[in-house]
């Protein structure tokens, strides 16, 4: 007669469960794990659901058959079946991922654990084995591992950027094709030496490859252009992004380090910096014409020394004024400045020649050049404006003009 538990008065009394009860309601519930025991020779002698699940085979057609009829061909002429068991029994485990035969043909990738089960004497009985399918791990794994293989490949054939990864310290861990190019170092030089070395001595001493990496740490990114140096201790004038690498609990493992050399656009930049410079200075070194640039909407964008001597306004009191203030009130209601910014725009050039006030309110007879400035895409992007005082010129031709009249 079984046990009873009293569980009081009023409550019905039901019988113990006992722990060998309990374990095989246990193992008989799982369906995600394969669970099953082996004797000695290694003949199934119990069967879960889970099992049934992952091999097909229903309880009654696996009992008492050889647990090698799970492997492939290939594992069991390798003698592998027989060598887990062996292992187990003489290590106390055995652990292994590989190719699993399910009843239709069909294979599986498995994690197996054959654990040895002995008597209270110590003797072999059979063993416990768990088997849990993880092909779609696998397959993601793989998945993960041609990634990065990939991406390992599309780093390492990238030329034109040094592309490569430091640990913590700022030691190199990596370095891609792009890096010996700049920087001269094969991969077997500079793995583990320091990053710093790229730099100058003036920014060693500074501390600045150490605050980079900081700040990339801190504000999850550092960018910057400055000299750097390479393995023949020539220089070139590098365009640097340092970004912080974090594992998923979020703790900083390294950094990835994108370096360009722009040495040349540089030069580029630095040639065209001068050119325009030079020619800012030729244009306000101009007094006898009045050169200035308009926005799309006619507001003066700069003023050069002529327009001040001409019209009398200084760069501080007309820079976002409209030009039309440069035109009498006549031609203001005429609409002749819109007309003129118009004319150019549509013909390319708009010439005329007009009265123009002062800041005082004099006038003078102005020769006007308007041309439109477009961009590298023909979007309009302002007006050059070109203006001198012919006032004494048409004084003189008026002059001319009379005098010959009354000769006539």
């Amino acid at each position: 007669m079984k046990p009873l538990r009293d569980y009081g008065e009023g409550q019905s009394e039901e019988p113990l469960i006992s722990d060998g009860d309990r374990y095989r309601l246990l193992v008989g519930s799982i369906t995600d794990y394969a669970i099953y025991m082996l004797d000695a020779n290694g003949r199934v002698t119990s069967w879960n659901p889970g099992a049934k699940r992952f091999k097909g085979y229903d309880e009654a057609e696996i009992i008492g058959e050889h647990f090698s009829r799970f492997y492939t061909d290939e594992d069991r002429q390798s003698g592998l079946p027989a060598h887990a068991l062996a292992t187990a029994a003489r290590e106390g485990r055995f652990e292994h991922e590989g190719w699993r035969v399910r009843k239709d043909g069909s294979r599986m990738w498995a994690h197996v654990i054959i654990d040895p089960i002995l008597s209270p004497a110590g003797k072999l009985i059979g063993f416990a084995k768990v088997t849990r399918d993880i092909s779609q791990q696998r397959a993601a794994q793989q998945a993960l591992r041609a990634s990065e293989q990939r991406f390992r490949l599309l780093v390492q054939g990238v030329t034109d950027y040094a592309i490569y990864m430091l640990d913590r310290e700022g030691l190199v861990a990596s370095w891609n094709r792009g890096a010996q190019r700049f920087k001269g170092y094969a991969e077997e030089e500079i793995i583990g030496q320091h990053f710093s070395s790229f730099y100058t001595d003036e920014d060693r001493k500074s501390g600045l490859p150490e605050r980079n990496l900081e700040v990339a740490a801190r504000e999850g990114r550092c960018e910057q252009e400055g000299w750097r140096v390479r393995k023949d201790g020539t220089r070139m004038w590098a365009h640097v992004v340092i970004d912080p690498l974090f594992d998923d609990d979020g703790h900083l493992i390294g950094f990835a380090k994108v370096t360009r050399d722009i040495t040349e656009q540089k030069a580029a930049r630095e040639t065209l910096r001068r050119s325009e410079e030079r020619f800012r200075l030729l244009v306000q070194g101009v007094k006898d014409y009045a050169i200035y640039m308009l926005d799309p909407e006619g507001r003066v964008a700069n003023w050069n020394t002529g327009a001040q001597y001409f019209k009398g306004y200084t760069e501080q009191e007309i820079i976002g004024e409209h030009f039309s203030r440069f035109y009498t009130d006549e031609d203001r209601q005429s609409g002749l400045p819109a007309r003129a910014l118009e004319t150019a725009a549509r013909e390319g050039k708009f010439e005329h020649e007009g009265w123009r006030v002062r800041k005082d309110g004099t006038r003078f007879w102005a020769h006007v050049v308007i041309d439109p400035i477009r961009d590298e895409e023909g979007v309009l992007v302002g007006y050059a404006k070109v203006t001198r005082d012919i006032t004494e010129k048409r004084e003189a031709q008026l002059a001319l003009e009379e005098a010959r009249s009354k000769f006539i």
